[in-house]
Formats: C-alpha cells, sequence, structure tokens
C-alpha cells in the first residue's frame, strides 16, 4: 500500500513539476510579449507623428487649421524647443518700445532638427513666441533696470501674451510664405484660435527686415547652431 502511494505521490509530483515548468514557460512568454508590445506601438506612434499631415511631411507637430482658415492655438508649446529670448525693454527705449518683452521663442522639434541639417525651415514650421513682461517695470534704475543678487540687469516676470508665425507656401505664398498670429497680448488664457494678420501689421515688417526666410536668425543662432564637441 505504501509503495503503491508513493509510487502515486511520485506520479502526482513528476505531473505538478512539469505543469510548473510549463507554466513559468507561458509566463516568461506573455511578460517578454507584454514588454515588446510597448516598444512596438512607440515606434508606430514615433513613425505617425513625423509628417502625419501631408501636408507637412517634415514636421512631427504640424499647424491645425479650423474649418475657417485660423489657426488652431499650438498645445503644450512649452515643450518644444527653445530657441531664444531676444529683449528690447522700455528702459533702453525712452518707455516707448514696440516689443517691451522678452521673446520666449520655441519651435518644433523637427523643424529644428531640419534647419540644423540642411538650413532651411521646412513646411509647416512653426516660430512660436511668447512674450514675458520684465518683473518690475519701473526698476530700481532710471533705464528700468534691477539690482538682484546675480547683478544688475532685467528679470523675467508674468508672460503676456501669444504671437505664431507659420511657414505654409500654399496659405501664404502672398507673404512670402509665412503667416502670422496672434492670440492676444495680455495674461492668459490665450485665445483658442487665431486669424492671419494683416501684411502691414505682421508680415511687412519681416519681409522688409528678415532676411533668411522671414526669420530673424541672427538672434536665434547661438541656439540653432550645435555646440562645439569637448575635446579628451
Amino acid at each position: 500500500m505504501s509503495l503503491i502511494c508513493s509510487r502515486s505521490f511520485g506520479s502526482l509530483g513528476s505531473i505538478a513539476l512539469s505543469l510548473s515548468f510549463i507554466f513559468l514557460s507561458a509566463c516568461e512568454k506573455n511578460s517578454g510579449d507584454a514588454n515588446a508590445a510597448p516598444a512596438a506601438r512607440t515606434d508606430q506612434r514615433s513613425a505617425l507623428a513625423l509628417g502625419s499631415d501631408p501636408a507637412y511631411p517634415e514636421i512631427d507637430i504640424p499647424p491645425v487649421w479650423a474649418s475657417d482658415g485660423k489657426l488652431i492655438q499650438p498645445k503644450d508649446f512649452r515643450e518644444m524647443v527653445f530657441i531664444g529670448a531676444p529683449l528690447t525693454p522700455h528702459g533702453l527705449n525712452d518707455g516707448k518700445a514696440n516689443f517691451p518683452e522678452f521673446h520666449n521663442v520655441y519651435v518644433q522639434p523637427a523643424a529644428f532638427k531640419a534647419y540644423r541639417a540642411t538650413g532651411k525651415w521646412p513646411e509647416g514650421t512653426m516660430m512660436i513666441k511668447e512674450l514675458q513682461l520684465v518683473d518690475d517695470p519701473k526698476g530700481d534704475f532710471p533705464d528700468g533696470s534691477r539690482l538682484l543678487p546675480s547683478g544688475r540687469g532685467y528679470f523675467p516676470g508674468p508672460v503676456n501674451g501669444l504671437d505664431v508665425s507659420v511657414k505654409d507656401s500654399k496659405r501664404f505664398a502672398a507673404t512670402n510664405n509665412w503667416g502670422y498670429f496672434n492670440f492676444n497680448h495680455a495674461a492668459p488664457p490665450y485665445l483658442a484660435e487665431a486669424a492671419v494678420k494683416p501684411v502691414e501689421q505682421c508680415a511687412g515688417c519681416h519681409i522688409a527686415n528678415a532676411h533668411e526666410d522671414m526669420v530673424y536668425v541672427e538672434l536665434y543662432k547661438p541656439i540653432l547652431d550645435p555646440l562645439p564637441v569637448a575635446k579628451k
């Protein structure tokens, strides 16, 4: 009896052990599949992002248009590539600067990479400019500057407006392929969408003064140019 029981339990143990190996193998396979699947989906999303709009094949985050031709406010633009922040404060322009704020300028990652590679801004490039006031318009000195532990200068305060220019040779052929949009010069929230501005309000100044594809590139070259490689 004991021998039969021993053999029976031995057989059952072998079966259990075999089943455990099968189960573990299945788990490992499923675990591997689970790890592999998100990577495939991520790759697919990345592939779809670049050129997802046929009108802008080189762009990863394309401009979005309303049915009436207005530009929809770009989402999450602060997560794009920052290329510079020119400043022309009132204090250095007799209190009458046309654009007294910091101009924090962003472009899409794909547009940034394309410009570095080719020296050209691709169709669908958005130059997104968020305006940021100086922290104290009166300042500590007659020129409006202030003194902080880092030294005397102009320091960023609240944001105060959003402008966007879009390169689209079909929509804006009459203004050297760029259209200009204002989403309010005021504190957020900015407008959800905006109509293209008349030539005399924006494009005209760029036509007359921005001599590289309607962009004041010299203001952004320090960031547009790659960093030199450090020598070991």
